[in-house]
Formats: C-alpha cells, structure tokens, sequence
C-alpha cells in the first residue's frame, strides 16, 4: 500500500473538518429536548456517513481513518466536550481503521462497517459518562454552563440500557448513512469526476 502524500494529508483535513461542522451542528441542534439530544449521534451519523464514505474514497491508504479520528477527538476535546468524547473518536478511529484494513481500504461492506462503529464508539463516549462519570460530567458541564434543569432531566432520562439503545440506533443509522451515501457519491460525485466509477463501486 501506498504511503501517504501531502494531497492526502490536505484532504484528510478539510474532510475531517466538514465531518466536525456537521456533528457539532447536530449535537447543539438536538438539545431542543433531551430525546433528541440523546440520540444526536444517530442524527449525525446519516449525513456524516457521506463525508465519511467520499473520504475513504479519496484516501484509500492506512492510517488516514486514524489521522481522522485523532483530529477529531483533539478538536472536540479543544471545545469542552469531555475526554470521554474525544477518547469515542480516537478509538472508533482505531477500530475502524482495522476493520478497513482487512479489506485494504477498498471494500464498501468494511468500510461501512467500520464507520458503523466508529460512530458507535463516539455514542459510547459521549453518554456512558453521564451514567458511569456524573460527577466529571456535572463538573465539565458546569464549567460549559449548560442549563442545569436540562442536565438534571438528562442524568434522569440516561441509563446503561438508554446508553446500549442509543449505540444500537446509531449503528443501524450509520449503515443507512453508507446506503444514502453510495447512491449519492454514484449520483453526484462520480458524474462530476471527484470520483471514477471503480473507485466509488470498492470505496463507496
């Protein structure tokens, strides 16, 4: 496999940096109730999937998932989202690097796959501390002022079988979000010539 040029490096930035834009959208989107909040991840994960799935066929060589993940955890880490946040993405960056990997960043099923649970990893880290870390949790928020009837109906709303449906109904979204996103890369991308055909077929 090919190592990475500065092309590579440069696009893995403006695609991890669109990828940011749109979960953060949703995540301040969703807090209109704390249902919705809940399941931001899943919201995102749609959506996501496109920048996700045009990246992977834009940057088909190793490391490049984990270079992603990584940015993305310092980010959200940098705007007060929590350690537990940033560590979902750097390991979900992990897992689905290993995952693409087998299929030597080439094959849609893995690929999707590993999004599915990279964006499963970001679900686990963002709500499993609200149910096994209140204390940090209660402390970061403070220090975000986020509204403290909102917080407390969150903690009451929030539990380990909450946590697992939301991973469950993240999963399933992602797998969506890799469907719409080969027919929109097929659609739209392939036509414009940003992708070929073969490229879009084994990465998208």
């Amino acid at each position: 496999m090919e190592k990475m040029k500065a092309k590579d490096f440069i696009t893995l930035g403006i695609f991890t940096v669109l990828f940011f834009v749109i979960v953060m959208a949703f995540v301040f989107g969703t807090t209109v109730t704390v249902v919705t909040y809940a399941f931001a991840p899943a919201f995102a994960a749609i959506p996501g999937a496109i920048i996700y799935m045009l990246m992977r066929a834009k940057v088909t060589k190793p490391w490049g998932i984990t270079l992603s993940g990584v940015v993305m955890g310092l980010l959200e880490f940098l705007v007060g989202a929590g350690v537990g946040i940033a560590l979902g993405f750097i390991i979900g960056a992990l897992i689905a690097e290993g995952v693409s990997y087998i299929g030597k960043y080439k094959k849609y099923t893995l690929n999707t796959l590993g999004y599915a649970l990279y964006m499963c990893s970001f679900a686990i880290g963002t709500y499993a501390p609200m149910v096994y870390m209140t204390e940090y949790v209660d402390s970061m928020s403070e220090s975000n002022s986020v509204n403290t009837d909102f917080l407390t109906r969150l903690h009451e709303f929030m539990s380990g079988p909450m946590v697992a449906l939301i991973v469950v109904v993240t999963f399933l979204a992602s797998i969506l979000g890799a469907i719409i996103a080969k027919a929109v890369l097929k659609k739209h991308f392939e036509k414009a010539g940003i992708i070929t055909g073969k490229t879009n077929k084994n990465c998208a």
